[in-house]
């Protein structure tokens, strides 16, 4: 008897070890699985994002590559529109020398040519009064401070005639500029083109060149 319930002691005890080991290997396997299929979630989530990420960013690339290539094109296309539909309407400056002047002069004084000439002298009166004078009783004195201070190519024609004392150019008009040695008449020049004169021109040597200026300036 004693033999039958060691027996069955012994066989309780290799029993419990026996259930206590698969419980343990039970508990074991499930949290691999969980782990493994855990770890594989994200491994998928991370290795599959990516290309759709990818091919997502390729699109957005290609659409913005194709808008900023139709931006690019449409603005270069405007801009040559642009400049081939103002071509002739740009101001044409021309710098002269004494001769030229002189045919000027003569045009006007005596109502000849195709040209409708409007000569305007730069420099201040006194300057004008007190050294050389005036090359021409037709040339018109319109001092450069007083066409920057005053903004007189944009003012209206009855106010730029009753200011100055002489009519105010047309658009259409020739604009011919001198003043002493020729820097004057190029500023001045500029800004009658900004108000919309299209044809200028600048006499380089003024009155230096027209009367000798060692003569009157020393």
């Amino acid at each position: 008897l004693d033999g039958t319930n060691d027996a069955i002691a012994d066989w309780r005890t290799n029993t419990n070890m026996m259930l206590t080991l698969s419980l343990i290997l039970l508990i074991n396997n499930s949290s691999t699985t969980r782990a493994l299929s855990s770890h594989r979630s994200c491994f998928v989530s991370r290795v599959s994002s990516p290309p759709q990420n990818r091919a997502l960013s390729s699109v957005s690339l290609s659409l913005l590559g194709d808008l900023g290539r139709r931006s690019t094109t449409n603005n270069l296309h405007r801009t040559f529109l642009s400049s081939d539909s103002n071509e002739e309407q740009k101001p044409r400056l021309t710098n002269i020398g004494k001769t030229e002047m002189a045919k000027i002069l003569a045009e006007v004084e005596n109502g000849t040519g195709d040209e409708n000439y409007v000569v305007i002298d730069v420099r201040g009166a006194d300057e004008i009064m007190m050294g050389t004078g005036l090359m021409s009783s037709d040339v018109n004195i319109l001092p450069l401070p007083e066409i920057t201070n005053m903004d007189a190519f944009n003012m209206g024609e009855e106010t730029f005639e009753a200011q100055f004392n002489f009519p105010k150019p047309n658009a259409e008009d020739t604009v011919v500029f001198t003043c002493k040695a020729g820097p004057r008449s190029q500023q001045a020049a500029q800004l009658a083109a900004m108000s919309g004169y299209k044809t200028i021109i600048v006499y380089e040597g003024g009155a230096d060149d027209w009367f000798g200026g060692e003569l009157f300036y020393t």
